[in-house]
């Protein structure tokens, strides 16, 4: 205003010079488009809002705003989507898991996922499915590194503790020496009542470094085939046909789909070289 105003003989540069004011910066203030009415910028927000489909927020609306020389303050333009209760689309963010530390036990397995005998060593992990109806699943299982047969699973709408010890129940009683259970660091993992379990029944726990998935790769492994095959050979619509559907898979899993690993399946790599000693 005060270069404008001025009524001085100065050029336009040299006011600019004097005040220290950008002269482009200047110029594109002359040629602004101000928001004259409440009606008219509440029009433009909502505009720009469904142009973006509702994937603009509040800053980047007032971006739009200012990229087309209107000038307005990004806290007009958050009142103005209260107002009219506009949301922006914003990703889920991570959230950071607390761990008991007294409850991570050390990575035993240290990348070793071979052994001879059945039993021995044992993974496991949980993993998110396709939803069905809007509605979350979750699946447990794990697996006998010996084979790589899946011995025990769970499915639940809820990844908690319940999942994993529905999955636990089933596990086949520990011999003298105890077998390993390997883990990630999940939150049932480093629960008081998983370790509790594992102290009962005579299990070793080992769990993965925190962020490292290759510390588990075996039931990563899993998860990744299992999630492109499960669903070329099934579509299930309703909650009924996904426990019938996995459970079908795992079946097939075990006993007809070729490890590569063993060149045939995990059962009948179990009978010709367990079952018959």
């Amino acid at each position: 205003m005060v270069i404008k105003e001025s009524k001085t003989k100065l050029s336009i540069k040299r006011r600019c010079r004097v005040l220290c004011v950008n002269r482009s910066s200047y110029y594109k203030w002359m040629c602004r488009k101000p928001i004259e009415t409440d009606e008219l910028s509440e029009n433009e927000v909502k505009r720009i809002y469904r142009q973006y489909k509702g994937t603009y927020g509040r800053d980047r609306i007032t971006q739009v705003l200012r990229n087309s020389g209107i000038v307005i303050n990004h806290k007009k333009v958050y009142r103005i989507m209260r107002k009219f209760g506009l949301k922006a689309v914003i990703r889920k963010k991570w959230r950071i898991r607390k761990y008991i530390k007294e409850n991570v036990a050390c990575n035993i397995i240290d990348r070793n996922f071979k052994t001879d005998e059945p039993l021995n060593k044992l993974v496991c992990d949980v993993t998110e499915l396709k939803r069905i109806n809007d509605s979350r699943y979750y699946l447990f299982s794990i697996m006998d590194l010996y084979n790589n047969a899946i011995i025990s699973s769970s499915l639940s709408d809820h990844n908690d503790w319940g999942l994993v010890a529905s999955g636990l129940s089933s596990l086949p009683p520990v011999q003298k020496s105890g077998y390993i259970l390997h883990s990630d660091q999940g939150p049932q993992f480093t629960s008081s009542a998983y370790r509790e379990f594992a102290e009962q029944k005579n299990i070793i726990l080992s769990m993965s470094r925190v962020g490292n998935c290759y510390d588990n790769a075996s039931k990563e492994s899993f998860f990744g085939h299992f999630k492109e095959e499960f669903y070329v050979y099934y579509n299930p619509q309703t909650e009924e046909e996904l426990y019938q559907n996995i459970s079908d898979f795992i079946d097939y899993y075990n006993n007809e789909r070729i490890q590569m690993r063993f060149k045939m399946s995990p059962a009948q790599y179990f009978k010709k070289n367990y079952a018959q000693q």
